[in-house]
């Protein structure tokens, strides 16, 4: 089994609420088709915005639709991540590099920019957890908007002396972009606090909490179960042995949390094919 295999189980269980053994034992088959393939996943993830669009558009025609994730928003947060920390980087040459402070300015302040634009962008979707779960919390959003303040104060306080006065204009917009992408990344930790004291991007609370009225509920999880309901025994028809073999690694994560015993790892791996699907209630 590869490692981007065991890296999906990984964050699929990561944000997984189980009330008891019983529930963890009989999630890990729906947990073993989402990790056996990407593609399965992504579909669930379409499925539960629907189904969440399709209740709020009776209750407000007017409502905004619900924001989710593919691989390109994913690729925009490693890039957003990736631009942050090299806006920082390029204010900590030795004074003996090839590029002098003066020049970096004005990229890194761009960069920084760029980097808080995309986390803008990415917010509503980071937000509501399907971007990747709980596990790009708000505090991304404050270190980097630390940084760059501490960049560019350190910058102003200790290297302004390197900037020349002939070519000071890039390096002062440079200084003043840097800044404002950092004020407005602690800006945007303090929306992103919030919505991550909401919870909704862990475990069950994700799949209902784009709903304007949580009475919908219901409506959301009947249109997964029909979901499920094609997609859990697709996935056994044409890639059983591989979700099979996948479902064995879960259980066998599960035990390793404790969420299990020994004897219920043992008794689910001989246990039969599941008749019913239906989306996890809790």
């Amino acid at each position: 089994m590869n490692e981007r295999t065991l890296g999906r189980i990984d964050l699929i269980l990561f944000d997984a609420d189980y009330r008891d053994a019983n529930a963890a034992v009989e999630d890990s088959w729906r947990v073993a088709v989402m990790a056996s393939d990407p593609r399965a996943r992504a579909a669930h993830e379409r499925a539960r915005a629907a189904a969440v669009a399709a209740a709020n558009d009776r209750r407000d025609p007017t409502a905004p639709r619900v924001p989710t994730s593919t691989t390109l928003h994913r690729v925009a947060l490693g890039v957003a991540l990736f631009a942050g920390v090299v806006a920082v980087a390029l204010l900590t040459t030795p004074r003996t590099s090839p590029l002098a402070v003066q020049d970096a300015m004005l990229p890194s302040g761009l960069l920084a920019v760029v980097a808080v634009t995309l986390l803008c962008w990415l917010e509503p979707r980071r937000a509501n957890g399907s971007l990747w779960g709980s596990r790009v919390p708000a505090v991304i959003h404050f270190a980097l908007g630390c940084l760059w303040l501490l960049a560019a104060a350190g910058v102003f306080a200790f290297r302004w002396s390197e900037v020349s006065a002939f070519a000071a204009l890039p390096a002062i917009a440079g200084l003043a972009l840097l800044g404002c992408a950092g004020l407005a990344a602690l800006i945007l930790c303090g929306y992103a606090y919030r919505a991550d004291r909401s919870g909704r991007q862990t475990g069950i609370a994700r799949v209902t909490g784009d709903l304007i009225d949580q009475r919908d509920a219901p409506e959301v999880f009947d249109a997964l179960d029909r979901w499920w309901s094609s997609a859990g025994p697709d996935a056994l028809q044409h890639s059983g042995d591989r979700v099979r073999d996948v479902r064995r690694e879960v259980l066998a994560r599960l035990r390793a949390a404790r969420l299990i015993t020994e004897r219920d790892e043992q008794l689910a791996c001989w246990a039969p094919d599941p008749v019913k699907w239906s989306e996890r209630r809790r």
